[in-house]
C-alpha cells in the first residue's frame, strides 16, 4: 500500500470524525489536523522513529492494508499521546518549577505557550525559545525569524532534549525545558501539571522574588502578598494555567508579526 493511499483515506475520516471535532470545538480545521497525522505517520516510517514498538506495528498494519487500524492509532497519538516535560528557571531552579505533560502533536509555539501559562506570565513581553542554532520566536518579535514554528507538529519527533524558553528580554526570565518520556494519558487537555513548586514569576519584579527566596529583609517585598507563594494546591494551580494557556495563544498571535514593539 501507498503512503499516499493512506493519506486520501485519512483526508476523509478525519472530516467526519466527531471525536476529533469535539476535542478541537471551534477551532477545528481538518486540514490542520491532516497535517499534524501526517507528521506522525512520517516519523513512524522513518529510519529513526520516535517509538519503535509503534513504528513495528504501523508498518506490520501498513503491509496488511489495515486502514481502519491504522487511523485508530495515528488517532490515539494525535489525542491521547503525551511528553513529560520539566521545567525550572534558571535563576531559582529549586523554588519555581514543573513537571508537566504536553501533547506530541503540539507545536513548538503551543508548548511555549504551555509553559508561561504554568508560570503564571500575563503575556506582555517578547518570548523565544532557543538551542545553540535553533531559535524559535513568536509572531511578536519584528525580526520574524522562526515564525513558521507555529506550523511544527509533534514536538517529540525535532529531537528537543534540552532547550531553553526566554521571556521578557529585559528581566531575562529563562526557563530549561528537558524533554522526558512519552506517556499516553486517557482524556485531552491542552496541558497537565504533575508537580510543581513555587507559584509563578513577578511581572516586572523578579528582584522581589530574589530577595523573598533569598531570604533578604527588602521593604518592596511587604508590597507584594508572597505569604502563600508556596501553597497552592495541583488543581487550582491547573486550572489556572488552562485558562491562561487559551488566552496567551490568542494574544500573541493577535499580533502583527511586522510590529515593532518595546521591551
Amino acid at each position: 500500500m501507498k503512503t499516499t493511499a493512506i493519506y486520501d483515506y485519512f483526508w476523509d475520516e478525519i472530516e467526519k470524525d466527531v471525536e476529533i471535532k469535539e476535542i478541537e470545538g471551534e477551532n477545528y480545521y481538518n486540514k490542520i489536523v491532516f497535517n499534524a497525522f501526517i507528521k506522525l505517520i512520517d516519523n513512524l516510517l522513518s529510519d529513526n522513529p520516535y517509538d519503535l514498538d509503534l513504528a513495528n506495528n504501523m508498518k506490520s498494519l501498513k503491509r496488511k492494508n489495515d486502514m481502519k487500524s491504522i487511523y485508530s492509532l495515528i488517532k490515539r497519538e494525535y489525542l491521547y499521546r503525551y511528553i513529560r516535560i520539566n521545567v525550572k528557571s534558571t535563576d531559582f531552579p529549586k523554588d519555581l518549577k514543573r513537571i508537566m505533560l504536553i501533547p506530541i502533536r503540539s507545536s513548538i509555539y503551543e508548548m511555549m505557550m504551555g509553559v508561561l501559562s504554568t508560570m503564571d506570565c500575563y503575556g506582555e513581553h517578547l518570548v523565544s525559545l532557543y538551542k545553540k542554532n535553533i531559535h524559535f520566536v513568536t509572531p511578536i518579535d519584528g525580526g520574524g525569524f522562526g515564525y513558521s514554528a507555529l506550523d511544527n507538529y509533534t514536538i517529540d519527533i525535532l529531537d528537543l532534549k534540552n532547550v531553553n524558553l526566554w521571556y521578557d528580554y529585559g528581566e531575562d526570565w529563562i526557563f530549561n525545558i528537558a524533554f522526558n518520556k512519552l506517556e499516553y494519558f486517557e482524556e485531552y487537555v491542552p496541558l497537565k501539571i504533575l508537580k510543581f513548586r513555587g507559584r509563578g514569576i513577578l511581572e516586572d519584579n523578579k528582584h522581589i522574588l530574589y530577595y523573598y527566596f533569598n531570604h533578604i529583609d527588602n521593604e518592596c517585598i511587604e508590597e507584594f502578598d508572597l505569604d502563600d507563594y508556596f501553597s497552592d494546591d495541583l488543581e487550582d494551580i491547573n486550572d489556572r494555567a488552562i485558562m491562561d494557556y487559551d488566552s496567551l495563544v490568542y494574544s500573541y498571535m493577535g499580533i502583527d508579526k511586522n510590529a515593532n514593539r518595546e521591551e
